[in-house]
């Protein structure tokens, strides 16, 4: 009995050192503390059609396929690129009431639009 529990208490602890470093390094390259949340939208860019995945509310995460543009994505929204005032990968986004700031980045799989305050 007590070789199970010991078994039991290593398995649990084991469990919980494999959710941690996910999600360390979820927060670290997607700034989403979830890695099941990260891993469905990566899933979701990979093996269907969408061409976007929104995958945090607050502050807003976006992942997109690599060919898919921000650009097209924010005139859809009604904002117009700012490129003066463009600051390396900090995007800035303009419409008549308000600006959005979006640091994007993108690798051969897919691409991430992360909003700033």
């Amino acid at each position: 009995m007590e070789k199970k529990m010991r078994r039991s208490m290593w398995i649990c602890l084991a469990l919980i050192f494999v959710l941690g470093i996910a999600s360390f390094i979820s927060y670290s390259s997607f700034n989403v503390i979830n890695p099941f949340v990260t891993t469905s939208g990566l899933a979701q860019i990979f093996l269907t059609d969408k061409d976007y995945v929104q995958i945090q509310e607050y502050p807003k995460v976006i992942l997109a396929k690599p060919n898919f543009s921000l650009q097209v994505y924010m005139e859809g929204l009604g904002f117009q690129e700012d490129i003066e005032n463009q600051m390396g990968a900090l995007h800035r986004f303009n419409n008549d009431v308000s600006s959005q700031y979006i640091r994007y980045s993108r690798n051969r799989h897919f691409s991430k639009w992360i909003w700033q305050e």
